[in-house]
């Protein structure tokens, strides 16, 4: 096979896999300057029953139209040809150049809360727009997952088995039959009925996978028919939101991928729960002493990404630095805090003790003041008596007895 032509133009590279309805090649398109690698599906049912043959190019049609009816998502490999030749149907598709999911948990096992929550909303935006266009994948599983090798983004592939919700459709029994992998597929789906639920039931299972490291067929069940399943490095927020996604019954599931979006971003801001914080100040006595340090609890509400620290680029915590009498740095599981403001109560002390110190200081500039003045007075009292000499007066002389002294 390799080497060999088809389409005048897919020359094919290798062969990559056989399913159930046909075989997949690595192929390059000879008719396009730098020979762009694709793949190349070929309808080839392992059985050749009548019925399986029909069930099979149903299901190859429905891949071909579901692409082409999609458009394009970066996240979806793009439709490049569909035709047929020697009674053989044949698809073209992007090239994905990556790795599965499958082979990426084997070799990694046990995934961290936070990547599991980063692979969720990835795959989740891929199955918004999908759902959004009518359209039910029915195979959600680690090998219809590839992770892309340019960037990192999860690519669904694999759409044969997609179903397209038709509205006003009387005969869905003919339409719809239970295809899908076992572990991965809800129960309404294994009974012909799948639902946008039902691709949200196959990725919870795939989160909890990946969190737990355990195969979808040994989870265990509770009598109610729900999954048993615990991890202690799951936080119990994500274990709520995934036990939601798995629910038995369809209607107990979120019903959206927004919906399940909007619960991993509620999640994500509250992953640090509130932590106590103490601050030590020193208020000052009417003594002028300082007492013994108060301790000072407050609650505070870090946002994950949020470290609080006193560097001199934050204005607003500066001024709060250089408001504080004493600002003391307090460390308490790697977050930094400044010393937290006097409450009112101590401001209120603090003023009354400058008040006081204030009363005293002037009662003794008054006092000081008043010695001063007295003394002042003494000095110049007796000098006030004594007669003083006149400067160029003529002395007295002496006239003798009975002559008037005053004259």
């Amino acid at each position: 096979m390799k080497g060999k032509i088809f389409g005048s133009r897919y020359k094919i590279i290798e062969y990559i896999a056989k399913g159930g309805f046909g075989r997949t090649y690595l192929a390059e398109d000879i008719q396009l300057p730098g020979k762009d690698r694709c793949v190349l599906k070929q309808l080839y049912p392992s059985i050749e029953a009548p019925k399986v043959v029909a069930l099979a190019r149903r299901l190859f049609k429905t891949e071909a139209s579901t692409l082409h009816n999609l458009g394009f998502h970066e996240q979806i490999p793009e439709l490049l040809a569909y035709f047929e030749e020697e009674t053989k149907f044949y698809l073209v598709q992007q090239y994905i150049e990556g790795q599965t999911l499958e082979k990426e948990l084997i070799r990694e096992g046990v995934w961290s809360e936070a990547r599991v929550i980063e692979f969720l909303k990835d795959v989740l935006e891929i199955l918004k727009f999908i759902h959004g266009k009518g359209v039910i994948h029915r195979d959600i599983k680690p090998n219809n997952l590839i992770r892309r090798h340019s960037d990192g983004k999860i690519v669904l592939v694999d759409f044969g088995t997609a179903k397209e919700v038709l509205q006003g459709e009387t005969d869905l029994a003919q339409l719809t039959v239970a295809i899908g992998t076992q572990g991965y597929m809800p129960i309404e789906q294994a009974r012909g009925k799948p639902r946008a639920a039902s691709d949200l039931y196959a990725l919870g299972i795939i989160a909890i996978q990946a969190l737990t490291g355990v195969e979808p067929l040994d989870l265990e069940e509770d009598e109610e028919g729900e999954l048993v399943w615990n991890s202690a490095e799951v936080s119990p927020k994500l274990v709520e939101i995934l036990n939601q996604m798995t629910r038995d019954h369809f209607k107990d599931r979120y019903q959206s991928a927004e919906m399940v979006l909007q619960a991993l971003n509620s999640l994500n801001r509250g992953l640090t729960k509130p932590q106590s914080i103490t601050a030590i100040q020193a208020p000052l006595s009417n003594d002028s002493q300082p007492k013994q340090p108060t301790s000072i609890t407050a609650s505070t509400y870090i946002e994950p990404e949020t470290i609080v620290t006193s560097t001199p680029a934050d204005t607003k915590l500066q001024d709060k630095i250089e408001a504080s009498p004493s600002p003391t740095v307090v460390s308490e599981n790697n977050i930094s805090a400044i010393q937290l403001d006097p409450t009112p109560e101590i401001k209120s002390k603090q003023r009354l003790v400058i008040s006081n110190q204030a009363g005293i200081l002037i009662a003794a500039i008054a006092s000081i003041l008043a010695i001063f003045s007295s003394i002042y007075l003494l000095v110049q009292l007796p000098q006030s008596d004594t007669p003083t000499s006149e400067p160029n007066s003529t002395p007295r002389v002496d006239q003798g007895t009975g002559f008037r002294k005053d004259l």
